[in-house]
């Protein structure tokens, strides 16, 4: 049985009184019949000479239409509309459906029967009043959101998160910006602006790459082709042996590989021109070859590395001055790949 059918749309308004038409007839009865179909059994047990009489006007109004007599047909259908409005009524009414409530809802159905459904639009078919729809402790009258739960501090609304961080906006000090719980939903900082975060940085106030914890290099600088060196390698002269005063230039070349532990490098070796070329040549490789060594000694692993002479063939700088001298003796390291 359905409930709280407004009453409007179950009397229907005369078109006219007096003759009907064929198609007037059918329009003002075929609802009436639904009606009467739908509520059948309550009205069957509550008005059944209303019920009776309202189905045998509607067989006579057709009938009479049928046989061309429309003035009949139109007290039968007037007769049709009076009956229904009755037998609905009286199928409505509480002594009717055992309805002691009188929430409409039949007491056989109704799991609070001595309770007023509320008909809020939740849950209103179980005939019970709901207080506090969503269970949050906050009485629906005071519930600004009464179908989602939330605290009584936010008056029974679910506390948001706006930037979606996981923090809820109460605790959030930055809610529209993401940012972790241990710093109550803020972004941490980047004084430096190099991408690594403050927390992560050891060197906060100076920008470096993430590779060196956000320090820069001081004697280095990692390039998309090279790792570029602001020092020379010193080698004893005619000789392969590095001096130690270059040993902290080539720890932190070493230091830069551990921070790209997929770069793979060229290291060459340069001479100037003094001496006989095959014997440049030779020393060149030997020096390459020792600053491949000193990498693998401070934990770059050998198949990063690839070491290569030239001798004095590729000049920097005029051999024939002693500082384009200088500037030709020289280790170079070239990316191969990252």
């Amino acid at each position: 049985m359905s409930k709280g059918r407004p009453l409007v749309l179950m009397v229907l308004p005369f078109v006219a009184v007096g003759c009907v038409t064929s198609s007037q007839v059918s329009d003002r009865t075929q609802p009436l019949t639904r009606l009467l179909d739908e509520h059948h059994d309550a009205m069957y047990a509550c008005a059944p000479r209303e019920l009776a009489t309202a189905r045998a006007a509607i067989v006579f109004a057709r009938h009479e239409t049928a046989q061309g007599r429309p003035m009949s047909a139109s007290r039968y259908v007037e007769q049709a509309e009076a009956a229904s409005k009755k037998a609905f009524l009286a199928s409505r009414s509480p002594w009717c459906m055992n309805d002691r409530d009188g929430d409409t809802i039949p007491d056989e159905v109704d799991r609070c029967p001595d309770a007023p459904e509320d008909m809020d639009g939740f849950e209103d078919e179980d005939g019970c009043p709901d207080p506090d729809n969503d269970q949050d402790g906050v009485p629906d009258r005071s519930d600004r959101c009464p179908n989602e739960p939330g605290p009584a501090k936010n008056d029974g609304c679910p506390i948001r998160d706006a930037d979606d961080d996981g923090v809820l906006d109460d605790v959030d000090r930055c809610p529209n910006q993401a940012g972790p719980a241990a710093n109550q939903g803020c972004p941490w900082p980047d004084r430096d602006g190099d991408g690594v975060m403050d927390r992560d940085d050891r060197c906060p106030d100076e920008a470096g790459p993430p590779g060196n914890q956000g320090c820069p290099y001081k004697l280095v600088e990692v390039t998309e082709s090279q790792i570029v060196l602001r020092q020379t390698v010193h080698f004893q002269t005619g000789k392969a042996r590095i001096k130690t005063e270059s040993h902290p230039l080539l720890d932190e070349v070493a230091e830069a590989m551990l921070d790209h532990p997929t770069m793979r490098v060229r290291v060459e070796g340069h001479t100037d021109s003094i001496g006989d070329d095959r014997t440049n040549l030779r020393l060149s490789q030997a020096r390459a070859d020792a600053v491949r060594r000193y990498l693998m000694s401070r934990g770059v692993t050998p198949d990063r590395m690839t070491a290569i002479g030239y001798g004095e063939d590729n000049p920097l700088d005029d051999n024939a001055t002693e500082v384009g001298r200088a500037i030709n003796r020289r280790v170079e390291f070239h990316i191969l790949s990252r």
